[in-house]
């Protein structure tokens, strides 16, 4: 089949765009024609996004009417509005138009992988924050559009975890849901071998929404292991990590490293036992996976795509709800050595389930049914 990749943006290092490559890839090896478009492109981005990916096409940058510059400072607008207007001029040349990074099935794609719906991302912000009259117009006004005028909820959709597909089923009503999960490299993190210590590793992006300023607590009540919390950083993350300075203050068995290299991360995972996710809900948990993968005992919040889909279905009892459980969860692994292996060895096999192969397989299954139809 002749397929179109189509997303807003190649402009950050990020899951949403590591997402598109993957699945570029995988289309590829199936033995479709693929192509990759996007309305911004950064080198420097794409450099490292495509450094472990041989053979891959750079992207087709589309140019914009010079009307959406009008909505540079609604930004949520225009990306809906100027990824309408790409998918709309692929649609007439391609069998299959792919959309894979702003969570909205438009009407003119033929499906979307979608991270997270946008309409509950706007929902929850309203709920969290107390927003000003205009910006609460805005979101009513982007909701609006979408539901009368771009969306077609008969769409199929794609999505990254069987948690994501309740809240996109909820937000869209979509009748055909599937879930892909991520492609993680099993095969590097699988060579990981088992001589572990009392190492407790938290990979994470350094912002406020992580709520990554919650394991420097852990770590003071467990004071027998040493805690490792690991996170690329942005100009928005200075509040985060004085928040970790301050909490962490007279600890010695706390340690903060900030953009550091994928080897890095691979040698603290060689050295953990234990994997512990900050108490947010992952729409799938990449981090997690991968900690799963290298055989690291994934510790995570009881909500999100990282319980239900990851740490879950290798034991019950390795979710949390606050601290407190937490403690007690990371204190009762690193007690029981027996324990701690056989979750290990369940870890490295439930993991297998995001890998390559079977991302490539569950994506033919989704693209020989829209086929079909």
């Amino acid at each position: 089949m002749n397929i179109a990749l189509a997303l807003y943006s190649l402009s950050v290092i990020g899951g949403g765009e590591r997402l598109a490559l993957d699945m570029y890839r995988a289309l590829r090896d199936l033995g479709h024609e693929v192509d990759l478009y996007t309305t911004r492109f950064d080198e420097r981005a794409w450099q490292v996004l495509t450094s472990d990916i041989d053979n891959i096409q750079r992207p087709i940058v589309v140019g914009v009417p010079l009307i959406f510059k009008f909505f540079d400072r609604t930004a949520m607008l225009r990306k809906l509005l100027v990824t309408s207007y790409l998918v709309r001029r692929l649609r007439p040349h391609y069998d299959l138009v792919i959309e894979t990074q702003i969570g909205v099935p438009l009407r003119w794609m033929d499906t979307a992988y979608v991270h997270f719906p946008l309409v509950e991302i706007l929902r929850s912000v309203g709920n969290e924050r107390r927003l000003r009259l205009h910006e609460k117009a805005y979101d009513l006004f982007v909701i609006w559009l979408m539901i009368s005028v771009l969306i077609d909820t008969s769409r199929p959709v794609m999505t990254n975890s069987t948690w994501t597909a309740k809240y996109v089923r909820r937000a869209y009503g979509s009748p055909r849901v599937y879930v892909v999960h991520p492609p993680v490299n099993v095969e590097e993190l699988s060579s990981i071998g088992d001589d572990r210590s009392k190492v407790v590793l938290t990979v994470s992006r350094i912002d406020r929404g992580k709520r990554v300023i919650e394991i420097p607590n852990i770590a003071r009540l467990v004071p027998e292991a040493e805690f490792y919390l690991v996170g690329s950083t942005s100009p928005e993350s200075g509040p985060v990590l004085k928040v970790l300075k301050e909490r962490a203050e007279g600890l010695r068995n706390f340690h903060l490293e900030t953009d550091v290299s994928r080897k890095r991360i691979i040698e603290l995972m060689s050295q953990a036992s234990i994997y512990l996710h900050p108490p947010y809900a992952e729409h799938f948990g990449f981090a997690i996976a991968e900690a799963a993968a290298a055989g690291l005992v994934p510790v995570v919040y009881r909500d999100g795509g990282g319980w239900t889909d990851i740490a879950s279905r290798i034991d019950q009892g390795l979710g949390y709800t606050g601290v407190e459980e937490a403690t007690r969860i990371v204190r009762s692994l690193l007690n029981d050595a027996g324990r701690l292996k056989a979750l290990s060895a369940r870890a490295r096999e439930v993991a297998k389930g995001f890998s390559y192969e079977r991302f490539k397989e569950r994506l033919n299954e989704v693209i020989k049914e829209l086929a079909r139809t």
